[in-house]
């Protein structure tokens, strides 16, 4: 029945509604004012909802840029997210909230000027955007956004890296993170994302409120809710998206020193380090082959974690200043 629903909302929104689908969304509108609510809910979201603006290829610390983008407004249907599912005893399952794009050959030319931050390695960066929401973005990360939401039908964010977000509610402009083959929506929650191009999996954690996440290369995929203490990781060796449950106040522990790995390869493990505290390892990924480690450290020295690494991956470490040089390990297959 929920299919149903929705796909008939997505016929009547698309101006593609049939005799018969027509009839059968009428029936469900006439069945309670709340589904009316919930589908005068995704209109609004269809005209407010647009094409995320393209991130800039010149990109410098702290600094503005000022490309021309060229964005277009859409008339057909591209995408749609969805808030909550309820029962309901007439006919419906009903649906709380929708993201929408829409795609069309108008095109509209406008300059759109960028802010770019980069917490270098070693550094974790405090930022505060237009509409007062705050991003903490970790060592070696960064992110991009039009310097001014005004005007903007949402807060559209670009990340590289991980960052950890608190977002200013406001119901008439979503909050957007495209980060890797992630997209994240929101109206107003905290959040954390981590996708950084050296590891396999990305992931979406929530503190507080509600978050729908897809995959950017399937718009008509159906988004999965986050509540406070779910995450959602995806894997990009094979595709998968796989759903955890954490504790809601352990979420980006890491703006307060800590590091927390949860079945990483040693490669992982090692380009977070590097990340932490601006260092570079050398070593043969071959001699940890199948490894994955599972552990915590609490906003401990570097040395007091390499010791630690030392006996779990049966390794020796020799730092030559900036250099750390791993010998030995062993295969986990």
């Amino acid at each position: 029945m929920e299919d149903q629903i929705w796909n008939n909302i997505i016929k009547r929104l698309t101006g593609v509604e049939t005799e018969e689908s027509k009839l059968f969304l009428d029936q469900w509108l006439n069945a309670s004012e709340q589904n009316q609510t919930l589908y005068k809910e995704a209109v609004l979201l269809w005209e407010w909802t647009g094409l995320l603006p393209k991130s800039s290829n010149e990109k410098e610390e702290n600094i503005s840029v000022h490309p021309t983008v060229e964005e277009k407004k859409r008339k057909s249907f591209k995408g749609i997210v969805r808030y909550g599912i309820a029962a309901s005893l007439a006919v419906v399952t009903s649906l709380s909230a929708y993201y929408l794009s829409k795609s069309t050959s108008e095109v509209a030319t406008k300059e759109i000027v960028y802010t770019v931050h980069k917490a270098l390695n070693g550094k974790v960066m405090k930022v505060t955007l237009p509409d007062s929401s705050t991003i903490w973005l970790n060592a070696g990360s960064e992110v991009s956004y039009p310097k001014d939401f005004h005007g903007q039908r949402t807060r559209a964010i670009q990340l590289t890296g991980e960052a950890f977000f608190e977002v200013t509610h406001n119901e008439k402009q979503p909050f957007i993170v495209e980060s890797g083959s992630l997209k994240t929506i929101v109206y107003g929650t905290s959040f954390n994302v981590s996708s950084y191009n050296d590891n396999q999996r990305s992931s979406v954690t929530v503190k507080t409120g509600k978050v729908g996440v897809l995959l950017r290369k399937d718009s008509l995929s159906k988004p999965t809710m986050l509540l406070p203490g779910n995450q959602l990781v995806y894997h990009r060796d094979n595709g998968e998206l796989e759903t955890a449950n954490i504790y809601a106040d352990e979420v980006a522990t890491w703006i307060n020193g800590d590091l927390v790995f949860d079945q990483a390869t040693p490669k992982e493990v090692f380009a977070t380090l590097e990340r932490k505290f601006d260092v570079e390892f050398s070593f043969n990924a071959a001699d940890f082959e199948g490894c994955k480690l599972t552990a915590k450290f609490p906003n401990q020295s570097l040395k007091t974690i390499l010791t630690a690494l030392s006996a779990s991956l049966h390794i020796k470490v020799k730092e030559h200043g900036k250099n750390i040089e791993i010998i030995g390990g062993q295969s986990c297959n």
